[in-house]
């Protein structure tokens, strides 16, 4: 090859190289192209082959260096490689940052993972891991709540008596008797009475 045209290749490449910088600093502030096109196609190279066995030395003659022998080729590459380190980090950090997966932290996910994972359970006999998956999933789908029951909450009355026991609650007495309860199941009918009453005036 004569001087004119590795002149010509080199001018080429360098070109190329500019464009590619031109593109990637609008595309990320953070990743700046070396400034030496030829470092930076080595750092480039270097970096591409970190997946699949490349060496500094392939990188150095990627990158367009000519060398008379290996030898040459690993002590020149050896020596660049101080100054283009910290750019095949950054590569590498903009690398994996890109390959981070997006967590998916959807009920429905969550619920179907809970739910495998009680199947698993299952067919393994564990009983303590069962419960434990389907209490996740109950909880996830809002059945079961962490938050404890408010002791006046009437919604939650299964009975008559739980009802009663909830009034009394309302007004201080926490341990009520059976009798205390009746009295209060009593009073409240009385109370819905008098409602109802004051409602038909009203008609």
């Amino acid at each position: 090859m004569g001087l004119a045209t590795k002149s010509e290749a080199y001018a080429a490449e360098k070109s190329a190289i500019k464009k590619r910088k031109t593109t990637l600093e609008h595309q990320t502030q953070s990743m700046p192209i070396l400034d030496n096109p030829r470092h930076e196609a080595y750092a480039q190279a270097f970096f591409a082959g970190l997946s699949n066995g490349g060496t500094q030395e392939k990188a150095y003659r990627a990158a367009g260096y000519l060398v008379t022998n290996k030898n040459s080729a690993n002590a020149c590459a050896s020596r660049l490689m101080l100054r283009i380190a910290n750019r095949v980090r950054e590569l590498q950090a903009e690398a994996n940052k890109r390959l981070q997966p997006k967590i998916d932290l959807s009920r429905e996910r969550i619920g179907k993972r809970l739910d495998l994972a009680s199947r698993i359970a299952e067919e393994q006999k564990n009983p303590s891991a069962i419960a434990s998956s389907e209490l996740g999933i109950a909880k996830v789908f809002g059945h079961i709540s962490d938050q404890p029951e408010a002791k006046h909450d009437f919604n939650s009355a299964q009975s008559m008596q739980d009802i009663g026991r909830k009034l009394l609650q309302s007004v201080g007495l926490e341990h009520a008797t059976e009798d205390q309860i009746e009295a209060a199941i009593l009073a409240n009918d009385k109370f819905i009475d008098e409602l109802e009453r004051i409602a038909q005036q009203g008609v």
